[in-house]
């Protein structure tokens, strides 16, 4: 073992990142229709109403990535809202856990509160663990990144209605043991290398978030 890692694209690494953000986005509008019901979730409205928010997040994500504009231009392009996509009950079951019966009950406020805030913990730990993975073969490195997905993890954890910092402690301590214990086994597959690295971040991002 050499202790490197295959390589891997700009591009598989940005999909990585943008697809829990997707999500964010989707359950951020959610969020906002307050005891509302799907029916009245408008995705392109709630972009419309975060366009600089959001923005902000990209461009934070653009540097931790040290993305190119065209790498970041997929997020826009196939991100759905311009094409009325809409959050169906389907879709908030599919990364709910399933914990209510199908078809859920989603008129129910309770109910659609309860996938929602289940499917953000999901999102939220998947987008901390496709920032790390990012930022450990890209971008401004150890110094830096680390700052920055705090960033990212609280801005996202504010669109979806919460504490941002608070979000953000709670994406890296559900992040620390639903993704990292995998790849830091001895007996995991990782390269020694991409260990060091990720115990690096791990320990970095544990003195920004832990108070």
């Amino acid at each position: 073992m050499t202790g490197r890692a295959a390589p891997v694209s700009e591009t598989g690494l940005a999909y990585e990142v943008f697809a829990p953000l997707w999500g964010i986005l989707e359950l951020a509008a959610v969020s906002a229709t307050g005891a509302g019901t799907l029916r009245d979730v408008s995705l392109v409205n709630f972009v419309q109403a975060h366009r600089a928010r959001l923005d902000g997040i990209l461009d934070t994500v653009r540097i931790i990535g040290d993305f190119s504009a065209g790498t970041m231009s997929v997020f826009e392009r196939q991100g759905g809202w311009s094409e009325g996509r809409e959050v169906t009950a389907e879709y908030l079951m599919l990364y709910s856990g399933c914990i209510e019966r199908y078809p859920p009950d989603t008129d129910d406020p309770r109910v659609l509160g309860r996938m929602v805030r289940m499917e953000g913990d999901f999102h939220q730990t998947l987008l901390m663990n496709a920032l790390v993975g990012t930022a450990t073969v890209r971008g401004p490195g150890l110094e830096e990144a680390p700052r920055l997905i705090v960033d990212v993890a609280c801005r996202a954890g504010e669109l979806l209605g919460g504490d941002g910092e608070q979000e953000a402690r709670d994406a890296f301590r559900m992040w620390r043991i639903a993704f990292l214990p995998d790849a830091l086994r001895p007996d995991a597959a990782a390269p020694p290398g991409v260990k060091e690295g990720l115990r690096a971040y791990a320990h970095a991002l544990e003195g920004l978030t832990d108070p």
